[in-house]
């Protein structure tokens, strides 16, 4: 199971993207704990999809999480003869 969170940032230096992970991350860590208690036999992942100034992104990170969903990215289905769905 995933748990998908979104976070905006106003920095736009590197380290953006550590802080607002590990914020994140903090964020949801007790509603993992419980979920994880409740059924063990599921493997539970937090994902966590960042942005900065004006949308901007660290291409390759969200790029890496949308293949940890198993969802291609839109310059790749392009070049994909199959429907996007």
């Amino acid at each position: 199971m995933y748990i998908s969170e979104s976070k905006r940032s106003t920095d736009r230096d590197e380290g953006f993207l550590q802080v607002k992970e590990a914020e994140a991350n903090e964020q949801h860590k007790s509603i993992i704990d419980v979920l994880g208690a409740a059924a063990p036999m599921w493997g539970l992942e937090q994902i966590n999809f960042l942005v900065g100034n004006r949308g901007s992104i660290v291409e390759s990170d969200f790029c890496i999480k949308l293949k940890t969903l198993d969802v291609q990215a839109l310059k790749e289905r392009k070049t994909n003869s199959s429907p996007i769905m």
